[in-house]
């Protein structure tokens, strides 16, 4: 093989290397000590009406929710203590970094995003609105990035979609209208408001703020996961247990949440070659020295 061959496949192999390399799909958090919750807030619980939910109803600063009863939690939930909800509370933050991932779709200003028809992906606006149906297509998992809020309202409801795989990032507060039905786990930076007969098949949590209900119903056992906790807790006990089972935000390693790997055989591959082209040439030139 001449020097002029051996550069010329070289170059063309390292064009293949800077080509772009798809991304990863969209994942979902682990989310450690709250995976068994189906309502966390920060400040205070408010609840108003008989407001059911499956899961775990916890304060991370401690005292009592208002409202339970008429409201009821579980089974298998129930209303934890300080201890435990702060544990929880710590991994919520934790996942809400965790799904902090790149844009596939970006919309400028507020989406409203009724009438869309969505594949699994990231999606991000400046604020979401959602004042009818939005229809979630095939499988993966869903994340919709606001930099400030999301608000729905009058009919707003989601079609399709796997409920354990939908995500609703705030970095302020969300409000679900009076009779809307949403699909998904909402993580909010500040606060999170359910009005008047709104219902969630999912999650609500507020890193910072409080979660107002008014007559609410919350469903989605199927995606609870096993509490953690090893105390019998109630919302006047202190003793509990910690968690660091969240998954933070991690850079981008090639492996899915599910622990398949993506490895980037357009990179590898072509790298290998070029290896093995660079030490037959350097044989051959060491021959003909």
């Amino acid at each position: 093989m001449t020097k002029k061959v051996f550069v010329v496949l070289s170059l063309a192999l390292l064009l293949g290397v800077v080509q772009p390399v798809s991304v990863l799909a969209a994942t979902s958090p682990t989310l450690g000590a709250s995976k068994s919750f189906s309502v966390l807030g920060h400040t205070t619980v408010t609840n108003t009406g008989a407001t059911t939910m499956p899961g775990d109803l916890g304060i991370s600063i401690g005292g009592a929710p208002v409202g339970f009863p008429p409201g009821s939690v579980g089974p298998p939930g129930t209303i934890r203590n300080a201890a435990d909800s702060l544990a929880a509370q710590t991994d919520d933050t934790a996942a809400f970094g965790y799904i902090d991932q790149g844009c596939d779709t970006t919309y400028s200003g507020t989406k409203d995003l009724v009438a869309s028809n969505l594949v699994a992906g990231v999606y991000c606006a400046g604020a979401f609105t959602l004042s009818g149906t939005l229809t979630l297509n095939g499988t993966g998992v869903w994340i919709f990035k606001s930099a400030s809020t999301l608000i729905t309202s009058g009919t707003a409801n989601v079609v399709g979609g796997d409920p354990c795989s939908v995500w609703w990032r705030q970095v302020s507060s969300a409000v679900l209208g009076t009779n809307t039905s949403l699909v998904g786990n909402i993580l909010s930076s500040t606060s999170i408001s359910l009005q008047t007969g709104a219902s969630l098949n999912g999650r609500a949590m507020a890193q910072t703020g409080a979660v107002t209900l008014d007559n609410n119903t919350i469903t989605g056992t199927a995606c609870l996961g096993a509490p953690i906790f090893s105390s019998t807790s109630d919302t006047t006990g202190t003793t509990g247990t910690t968690s660091s089972g969240a998954v933070p935000k991690l850079p981008n390693t090639g492996i899915h949440s599910d622990g398949k790997s993506v490895v980037p055989w357009r990179i590898v591959v072509p790298s290998g070659v070029c290896a093995v082209l660079l030490l037959l040439y350097v044989v051959r030139k060491r021959r003909t020295a």
